[in-house]
């Protein structure tokens, strides 16, 4: 009777482990790369190519404790922000005309969710979003004052959405797109009182690696 009482348990304790084998992955690591493109003035009758510049980013992620599609995502992202619509003129009087050029380092944490479970699914979209905090450097305004420090650093608010698909049990890759709430221009066009909404999208494509292996439990 005790050997039956015990394999019973063994059988339970196995059929226990066999059904959390698909809880996701603690944590994981990776990175992105893609375009950041400006709108406003000075993308007005320009080409794509000379409002929209490369970035690139590395992130780590964890998952919350209780649903296991959430995660919160720590990024750190770098990349050129630039405008011209001079078209190869050196001066113009036209107070629409103008550019810059600078570097925009961000630090940001993002709550992301997964639409559907990626250990059922080897496909599923996501959305994130969270708050982050910018600074310029090395920035060349064509027009207007040069920006003291305190211009140059910012809040910043990046809310996104995209596709994953899993390659293997620890590697993803994935798509995203991703809007920039800046709580300042970038593009230092000089009359304040004008209305200059600035737009700041990014696309990019990504992978990313799982800390631990598939079957691991938490």
């Amino acid at each position: 009777m005790r050997k039956f009482f015990c394999w019973l348990i063994g059988i339970a304790v196995f059929q226990g482990v066999q059904a959390q084998r698909y809880i996701g992955q603690k944590s994981f690591v990776g990175g992105t790369l893609g375009s950041f493109t400006y709108t406003g003035f000075y993308s007005q009758n320009a080409s794509y190519i000379s409002h929209t510049s490369m970035s690139g980013s590395v992130f780590y992620g964890h998952r919350l404790i209780l649903p296991h599609k959430l995660y919160i995502r720590g990024e750190l992202m770098m990349g050129e922000a630039a405008a011209n619509n001079i078209n190869g003129q050196e001066e113009s009087n036209d107070p629409l005309k103008g550019g810059f050029r600078g570097y925009i380092a961000e630090a940001s944490a993002k709550v992301e969710y997964e639409l559907l479970n990626m250990h059922r699914y080897k496909v599923t979209p996501y959305i994130n979003g969270g708050p982050g905090i910018y600074y310029l450097f090395d920035y060349q305004p064509q027009q207007g004052e040069p920006k003291s420090v305190s211009e140059k650093l910012g809040f910043v608010v990046p809310a996104g959405a995209g596709i994953k698909y899993r390659m293997t049990d620890r590697v993803k890759i994935f798509a995203e797109g991703t809007y920039r709430f800046f709580v300042k221009n970038l593009d230092n066009f000089p009359d304040k009182t004008a209305s200059n909404p600035n737009h700041y999208y990014s696309v990019a494509v990504g992978a990313s690696f799982s800390l631990q292996k598939f079957n691991r439990l938490w």
